[in-house]
C-alpha cells in the first residue's frame, strides 16, 4: 500500500475513533463517567496553556528512555554472550524466562521496599520489563549466524572487529531493531503505570491525582496525551526504519 493511502486510512481510523467516542459519551450522558472528546481536548489545551502538560510528559519520557537504554545495553551484552556460548545460554536462559514471567506488581513491591517512592523505581521497572525482550532477540540473532561464514572469514584472516561488524552485527541488527520497536511501544506504558503507583512526578502521578479528586475529564486528558505521544514515538521510529536510517554498513 502506498504511503499516501496508509496515511489516509490512519486519519480515517482516528476520525472513526473520535466519532465512536462522541456517540458513547452522549449515550452515557455523564462527564463524571465518560466525558466527550470535545471537553477532553479543550481541557488538554488548558493544561498545556497552564504549563501542566509538557513538564510531566518530559519527565516520563526521560525515565522511560533511560530505562529502555539500560535494557538495550545490558540485553545486547547478555544476548551476545548467550548466543556465542551454549553453556552461558543454558545458564542464563532460565533466569531470563523467570524475569519475563514475574508480574510488574511483584517488581513494584520489591522496588518500594528497596528505594521507596521516586524516579529510580520507575527506571528500574522499565529496565526489568524490557531486558528479557532485548536479551532474547539479540541471542536469537547471534544463534542464526552462519558458522561456515565465520570460519571462512577466519581462514582469510579477517580482523575480529570486521567479523563482528560485518557478520554478527549484520545478523543481529534486524533482531535488535525488532526489540527496539517493541520496547518503544512498551516503555511508555510501563513508565506511566510505574509512576502511577510509585512515582512522585510525571504523567502517571498526574493521572493518579486526577483520579483522587474524581476529575474524570482530566484523567481522560492525560490519557489522550499519553496515547498520542506513544503513537508519535512509534510512528517516528517506523518512518526512520522505512527510510533505511538504521541500516548497517559493513
Amino acid at each position: 500500500m502506498k504511503n499516501s493511502s496508509r496515511f489516509e486510512f490512519s486519519v480515517l481510523g482516528v476520525l472513526l475513533l473520535f466519532v465512536v467516542w462522541f456517540v458513547v459519551s452522549k449515550l452515557v450522558s455523564s462527564d463524571l463517567v465518560f466525558p466527550g472528546p470535545e471537553k477532553v481536548l479543550l481541557h488538554s489545551y488548558r493544561l498545556l496553556v497552564e504549563g501542566k502538560l509538557l513538564g510531566p510528559v518530559g519527565l516520563t519520557f526521560l525515565r522511560a528512555f533511560f530505562g529502555m537504554g539500560l535494557a538495550l545495553l545490558m540485553g545486547t551484552i547478555l544476548g551476545f554472550l548467550m548466543g556465542l556460548s551454549e553453556r552461558i545460554y543454558l545458564l542464563l536462559q532460565p533466569l531470563n524466562m523467570a524475569i519475563r514471567s514475574v508480574p510488574i506488581v511483584s517488581w513494584l513491591s520489591t522496588v518500594i521496599l528497596a528505594w521507596g517512592i521516586g524516579w529510580r523505581g520507575v527506571v528500574f521497572i522499565v529496565f526489568v520489563s524490557l531486558l528479557p525482550i532485548v536479551t532474547f532477540n539479540v541471542c536469537e540473532g547471534v544463534r542464526v549466524v552462519d558458522k561456515k561464514l565465520v570460519e571462512m572469514a577466519k581462514v582469510y584472516s579477517l580482523p575480529k572487529w570486521k567479523i563482528f561488524r560485518a557478520i554478527y552485527m549484520g545478523s543481529v541488527w534486524p533482531f535488535l531493531l525488532s526489540s527496539l520497536k517493541l520496547s518503544i511501544g512498551s516503555m511508555w506504558k510501563v513508565a506511566i503505570v510505574a509512576e502511577y503507583l510509585i512515582g512522585e512526578t510525571g504523567l502517571g502521578v498526574q493521572i493518579m491525582q486526577a483520579k483522587f479528586y474524581v476529575n474524570t475529564t482530566e484523567v481522560f486528558s492525560y490519557t489522550v496525551v499519553a496515547v498520542a505521544f506513544g503513537l508519535i514515538l512509534e510512528a517516528l521510529f517506523s518512518f526512520l526504519w522505512e527510510r533505511g536510517s538504521f541500516e548497517v554498513h559493513s
